[in-house]
């Protein structure tokens, strides 16, 4: 038998998960966070972008500085490296801007 609280406690559960859900669909997990949205920090994978970025500059570096390669090959590659982290850092931060 259940008791009286603990159906009072099923009952406030299901009308606040029926208010946080559209009807008919089941509820959602967010991954990875344990919360309410508004509680989320804002800049969880900033800290991966600038890891990304930092080593593709790295490697563009690394192609500029390599003996083994023609001028035109290591012009190429670092400038394809470099291009992507600007891209990666634009991307981020267009991301953000977006609701």
């Amino acid at each position: 038998m259940t008791s009286d609280a603990e159906k009072e406690l099923s009952r406030i559960e299901r009308e606040l998960d029926a208010k946080q859900q559209p009807p008919g669909k089941p509820p959602v997990k967010q991954g990875g966070w344990v919360g309410d949205n508004d509680e989320k920090p804002k800049n969880q994978s900033l800290d991966a972008v600038v890891v990304g970025a930092l080593l593709l500059l790295g490697i563009g570096a690394t192609f500029l500085v390599g003996e083994s390669l023609n001028k035109t090959e290591k012009t190429q590659l670092s400038s394809g490296a470099i291009g992507t982290a600007v891209g990666l850092l634009v991307g981020y931060g267009v991301g953000k801007l977006r609701p």
